[in-house]
């Protein structure tokens, strides 16, 4: 599915917010690739999913523009406040829906095609997507979310090792505190649920949360793309021994279960009917904010 044009003018925008300041381009350069590698990742799972006859190709079209520009807020969020903690600054995601309206690169696009790109940049960094999303939207919202953290997992596996050289940006300003972790987040995770940026005290806490996003990819593609890089286990691999933290073995075994599931989630399919009390409706906006991309 060609959309070359969309590229190019994205490349148009990301140079109007270089500087010449090595570290500024250098966090802005982040985003501009971090961008190209979500679209990537959301081309090999929309394939998939027409392929499989579950997308049509209005929605396969949004899903790679919402990809594509899933983090346009990134840009004006650190231009404005040198972070990309939305804790920080401001809710990247309605930034880059705001900026979808003032910047229109959408314009030329059938409707249905603008609504549901639009809708999966504002919901990318939700806690969850919330209830009352209309099936379709949801799918696309779902391949945008996805291939977010695929390739969020890239990102801070070069600024997580321990010892290693970090970006305070990146890994959102959390100390390295050797052998400790927050509570709330490994129950969280253990418990098979998503953690809670706003519990995160530590960088192992920030590595049990992304440990956490194995449960919540909801295309089969996602989760092989995933396993496939080995990226879960180097996670893993970072934290606490068993031997030292049992806790940690019974993470691990939910995680790497959840990471072989071969089945999509029911919403990822256009015939999902949302259900009363689904965990959608309970979302949490005070956790809006994907560390360094949704």
């Amino acid at each position: 599915m060609d959309i070359a044009a969309h590229e190019a003018w994205f490349g148009q925008y990301v140079d109007r917010f270089l500087t010449g300041n090595a570290e500024h381009d250098g966090h802005i350069e982040l985003k501009r690739e971090h961008s190209l590698l979500v679209l990537g990742h959301a081309r090999t799972i929309v394939a998939e999913a027409v392929a499989a006859g579950a997308m049509d190709v209005v929605s396969a079209r949004a899903a790679l523009l919402g990809a594509l520009y899933h983090d346009m807020g990134r840009f004006p969020q650190y231009r404005r406040w040198r972070t990309f903690s939305d804790a920080r600054s401001a809710n990247h995601g309605l930034l880059g829906g705001r900026t979808l309206n003032e910047e229109r690169p959408l314009r030329d696009e059938a409707p249905a095609v603008r609504r549901l790109a639009a809708c999966a940049v504002v919901l990318h960094n939700r806690f969850a997507i919330p209830a009352g999303v209309s099936p379709r939207a949801r799918q696309v919202t779902r391949v945008v979310r996805d291939a977010d953290k695929l390739d969020i997992f890239r990102v801070l596996a070069a600024h997580m090792r321990p010892g290693g050289p970090r970006d305070e940006v990146v890994v959102l300003h959390l100390p390295e505190q050797e052998g400790q972790w927050t509570p709330a987040v490994l129950e969280a995770v253990r418990a098979g649920r998503l953690a809670s940026y706003a519990d995160m005290r530590c960088m192992n806490d920030f590595r049990i949360l992304l440990c956490g996003w194995s449960f919540d990819l909801g295309f089969a593609a996602s989760r092989r793309l995933l396993r496939e890089s080995g990226r879960v286990e180097q996670l893993l691999a970072w934290l606490p021994s068993p031997e030292v933290a049992p806790q940690m073995a019974e993470l691990r075994c939910r995680v790497l279960a959840a990471l072989h599931d071969d089945r999509d989630a029911a919403d990822c399919h256009p015939g999902f009917v949302e259900a009363p009390g689904n965990a959608g409706d309970a979302v949490d906006d005070s956790d809006a904010g994907e560390p360094v991309a949704p």
